[in-house]
């Protein structure tokens, strides 16, 4: 079994290295690792690291360097479409795995499921204090979700705590590759922020689909370092709102039940902000 990290990144080269090191000290696994990381014309000297890091890890480094800064969607797209691997990670350039991510993967991804989501560890800037132990995206443990029909969606959609079940953060995503390349993209989500979303809820409304959620916290999320909070969290709002609200309508719109359950996990969200979507 082979899988693709696919890293869409943008000046970060000084928290990349971290994260190559995390899958590195990967143990007790078989898998087949690669790394696809698809730079968005950083400045900071990404680009002349590779060869350092392709020299000091153990498994390859795809690279690939756009001309000019392609927006966030395009370079989300542009990492996965990089990997050759039977499953991609998605995975953001300042997080990192937890220990044994790997090992506890490769038993679960030997079912095969479509789709896997994992929570996921908070803390710091710096990875040194933990903020929060287990973000769970879902309420309940580990379970497999089958889509055949409205009321799996709903199910699913009525389990989440938040959008991180609805694919919000990339680092959660474990997708079986040939699932997205099926998928033909709607450009009209170039710019949301969230392109990457609309090719899950694609995948996963096709109604032959499984998700294998994981109540285990796999990743460490660098905390105080959102690109999207970078004009203040007002901003970072906007962005959930605007895309999740398109996504709503261009999915849901013509049944009313799927569009209000939906809804609601945009309400649990940040309720003070989304009372009226429910």
């Amino acid at each position: 079994m082979k899988v693709s990290f696919c890293i869409p990144t943008y000046n970060r080269v000084k928290f990349i290295e971290d994260l190559l090191e995390s899958i590195n000290n990967q143990s007790s696994h078989s898998l087949i690792v690669e790394v696809c990381i698809s730079d968005n014309a950083s400045t900071d000297g990404t680009e002349e690291s590779i060869n350092i890091w392709r020299d000091r890890f153990n498994f390859p480094i795809l690279y690939q360097r756009h001309n000019e800064n392609i927006g966030p969607d395009r370079n989300y797209l542009s990492a996965v479409n990089m990997g050759t691997g039977d499953y991609c990670w998605i995975f953001g350039s300042d997080d990192i795995l937890t220990k044994n991510s790997l090992a506890l993967m490769e038993d679960k991804l030997a079912a095969g499921s479509d789709i896997y989501l994992c929570d996921r560890r908070e803390l710091d800037i710096s990875m040194t204090k933990i903020s929060n132990p287990h973000r769970r995206w879902l309420n309940g443990g580990s379970r497999l979700f089958s889509f055949s029909n409205e009321a799996d969606l709903i199910e699913y959609f009525s389990k989440c705590n938040s959008v991180g079940g609805l694919f919000s953060y990339l680092s959660s995503i474990i997708v079986k590759r040939n699932k997205w390349s099926d998928v033909i993209f709607d450009e009209s989500y170039i710019g949301t922020a969230y392109a990457h979303v609309y090719i899950l809820l694609r995948i996963i409304n096709n109604m032959n689909s499984t998700l294998q959620y994981i109540s285990l916290p796999l990743v460490d999320c660098r905390g105080d370092n959102d690109t999207f909070e970078s004009n203040g969290k007002a901003r970072r709002i906007k962005i959930d709102f605007i895309g999740y609200l398109k996504l709503r309508e261009d999915f849901y719109n013509n049944d009313t039940k799927i569009y209000i359950s939906f809804g609601r996990v945009l309400t649990k969200e940040r309720p003070w902000f989304y009372t009226s979507l429910a």
